[in-house]
């Protein structure tokens, strides 16, 4: 595996942790287990050294044990998923075809449109998703179910793009990676899910306010462009060009380590955009500002706790990060 330099990235937030990080780490663990979600016990062992429960808790942690699971879950599942589809083998190629990605969307949007109860032996991944969605209705709003079942399925459409596009041996430009990365990386489920960690319901018109929006993308944006650079030398290792230094580096004809820096250059300036355009979301009202600010905060802090896990946590990415 390839060594990769990360220098170091601009994010002004605090860093905070679950005390609930242990418990919540057990849950999902046995979770896991209870579902035969993966093959071996080689398998739950290397997952244990992922800690994807310090990444939840990290980037949730004010909220309450029972949102910590839910989301730590649904997590856990999005990532053995992503390896199903990232790592296909001769065994396992069948997960990369569109008729199998497109029976998952179906089968998910109907577990969330009808609330369906899935059991293990029709489908491990889907009674495992059925599941989680039991738990989540009960700590949300039917508005924010909704629009969660939107973000959803557009995580799979673009999943689908990333696949074909693969098939293809088909490279996206700059910019068309750049509107669909933070959608293939599930990062919009992440914005989604801090509604509910944070227990507060935005008003619609709030949520549809331009600078909110635009905070929110840039958060999802950042997110990408990190983990992108952290999960740089695992892709290379499978070949995997959708990344965005693998694309800045094939577009503009320049080095890895030229489109590593540059990489990191974006992160930064959008970290830097996302910084400022917190001060100029319009007055709504005392209640709700305030309400706006606690969950911009608590945006920011996420930021920093998906930097964290991968940087202090995580045996899934190998760099070497420039503290200098």
């Amino acid at each position: 595996m390839k060594t990769i330099n990360v220098p170091r990235l601009y994010c002004p937030f605090e860093s905070r942790i679950s005390p609930f990080v242990d418990k919540v780490d057990r849950h999902t663990t046995n979770w896991l287990h209870k579902f035969q979600l993966l093959s071996g016990e080689e398998l739950y062992e290397k997952y244990a050294n992922y800690k994807f429960a310090w990444m939840t808790c990290r980037t949730y942690p004010d909220a309450d044990y029972d949102f910590l699971c839910a989301a730590n879950d649904l997590n856990s599942l999005l990532f053995v998923m992503d390896d199903l589809l990232d790592h296909a083998s001769s065994e396992t190629a069948g997960y990369r075809t569109a008729d199998y990605v497109q029976g998952i969307i179906g089968g998910f949007v109907n577990v969330l449109r009808f609330n369906k109860r899935i059991p293990i032996s029709v489908n491990p991944i889907m009674a495992a998703f059925s599941d989680f969605w039991e738990k989540m209705r009960r700590l949300s709003s039917a508005s924010w179910q909704c629009q969660f079942t939107l973000s959803l399925k557009a995580v799979f459409e673009a999943g689908m793009w990333e696949i074909e596009n693969s098939r293809a041996q088909r490279h996206p430009s700059m910019l068309q990676y750049m509107k669909m990365r933070p959608f293939f990386a599930a990062a919009n489920l992440a914005t989604d899910l801090l509604e509910v960690a944070t227990k507060q319901n935005l008003p619609v018109f709030v949520l549809q306010n331009e600078e909110f929006q635009r905070l929110v993308e840039l958060a999802r944006r950042t997110i990408c462009w990190s983990n992108d650079l952290f999960s740089l030398s695992k892709e290379l290792e499978h070949g995997d060009e959708h990344n965005l230094v693998v694309v800045i580096e094939h577009e503009r004809n320049i080095s890895l380590e030229q489109a590593i820096e540059e990489t990191a250059r974006i992160h930064d300036r959008e970290m830097a955009q996302f910084e400022a355009l917190r001060t100029q979301v319009p007055s709504f009202g005392l209640r709700i500002d305030s309400e706006i600010q606690h969950h911009l905060d608590a945006m920011g802090t996420m930021l920093k706790g998906f930097m964290d896990w991968s940087i202090y946590d995580t045996a899934r990415y190998e760099f070497n990060y420039v503290t200098e």
